[in-house]
């Protein structure tokens, strides 16, 4: 693991997330938002033979993501391996989240209309699907020799599973099978991917130029196009598994470049986890004062700079984000006042008008509704000296008139004594 590799610092992500005007979130789904089905064989077996109902989300995340969404300054997208129609059963009812699924072969782009047709995009053009049909005829023959292993058809992909056959002879077979689909489908515009029992035990067939990283890098170019938002100031990215690697690499990347264009300090070099990825196409979208934050579920090898423990920690950080935002849209301590930077010609100025606006507005008699935020004592009596004329103060003529005015509070002694 990287040397700096350190737990997620929640309070620096919240302090740079509520200074930003323009914020990118990119969730994986099963294992960082919600409790991975992957980590029981059996579970993710019966998943893929439809004998089992895959975990839904919690009322509490559909929550969070609500709230996250509902902030103007957020582009939230939950990327996943998931088929679209998976994503849209369990997601399709929060207004302006953003789904990619199958690793990012289909993006749908944010939008306000929630119980509606999703429209669907792919990112790489329809092509020849003929390979489909040859790779699930090859692994057929290695499914019949290898007693626990299946075959799992989504959408874009098709994969050889092996993870609950003998662990030896299935990975003898997955690299056989491996490079025989390299040969037979070598014409083909595919990638054959083939992850170690350690990853699952698999071996997979897709569409070449389909992954996490790829959609990572086309949502940040069209950001502009789905919001009114400006360059893109803070952006935060959660993964769990090694299909958010290529995420992860190419979003560190691009926090990575920005700090390096400022040129305040020297970096340590990249881990060897990360691929280099050319990701100056998204230099025009992303701003001088990027603050990037890379975090994977779990302490382990990964392109991430920092980890978070598990799901609840997630969703925990997530929470701690509307909390921010929401205590900003609420209330001002004198501090925050003291640090506005207003065009009103003073630090509170254009402040203090809205304050002044407030208080006319306010009821007579006196009552406190009318304010909707807090204020410091000065601000507040400089204001109210411009609400009301000044009163002339009387001036006692002798001891004896001063000495009448003063009234006799026994009573209210006796109370607090």
């Amino acid at each position: 693991m990287d040397t700096g590799f350190n737990s997620l610092d929640v309070t620096q992500v919240a302090k740079k997330y509520k200074n930003a005007r323009s914020r990118l979130i990119l969730l994986d789904y099963g294992g960082t938002i919600l409790s991975n089905d992957n980590m029981d064989s059996l579970t993710r077996y019966q998943m893929v033979k439809q004998t089992r109902a895959p975990t839904l989300p919690t009322e509490r995340l559909i929550s969070t993501l609500k709230d996250l969404c509902s902030d103007k300054r957020n582009t939230v997208f939950v990327v996943s391996g998931k088929e679209r129609h998976s994503l849209t059963r369990v997601l399709n009812d929060i207004p302006n989240l953003g789904l990619a699924a199958e690793h990012g072969m289909f993006v749908s782009w944010p939008t306000p209309k929630v119980g509606a047709k999703r429209k669907w995009e792919t990112i790489v053009p329809n092509q020849d699907n003929s390979w489909r049909t040859i790779a699930i005829t090859i692994m057929e023959v290695y499914t019949s020799r290898t007693h626990g292993s299946y075959i799992e058809e989504t959408e874009m992909k098709v994969l050889w599973q092996y993870r609950d056959a003998d662990p030896e002879f299935g990975y003898l077979q997955s690299r056989e099978l491996e490079d025989h689909l390299a040969n037979v489908l070598s014409s083909f515009s595919v990638d054959i991917l083939h992850g170690g029992v350690e990853e699952g035990g698999y071996v997979e067939v897709r569409p070449r130029g389909v992954n996490k990283g790829v959609v990572g890098m086309h949502i940040i170019k069209n950001v502009p196009k789905i919001s009114n938002a400006s360059k893109i100031d803070f952006g935060l990215v959660l993964g769990d598994d090694h299909c958010d690697e290529p995420m992860l690499s190419v979003m560190r990347q691009i926090g990575r470049r920005t700090v390096e264009a400022r040129g305040r300090e020297p970096l340590a070099p990249l881990p060897a986890t990360i691929t280099q990825v050319d990701v100056s196409p998204c230099d025009p979208f992303i701003s001088s004062s990027l603050s990037m934050f890379t975090c994977t579920v779990g302490k382990k090898p990964s392109a991430a700079a920092n980890y978070v423990n598990d799901v609840e920690e997630v969703i925990d950080t997530l929470e701690s984000l509307v909390k921010v935002a929401t205590r900003d849209h609420k209330y001002f301590s004198s501090i925050d006042l003291r640090s506005l930077n207003t065009t009103a010609g003073s630090p509170t100025g254009g402040m203090q008008d809205s304050w002044l606006t407030t208080l006319n507005s306010a009821p007579a008699s006196g009552n406190s509704t009318g304010f909707s935020r807090s204020m410091s004592l000065g601000n507040f009596q400089s204001a109210t000296q411009e609400l009301s004329p000044p009163v002339p103060v009387k001036i006692s003529a002798n001891l004896n008139e001063f000495l009448g005015t003063i009234e006799d509070e026994e009573d209210e002694e006796d109370i607090f004594f």
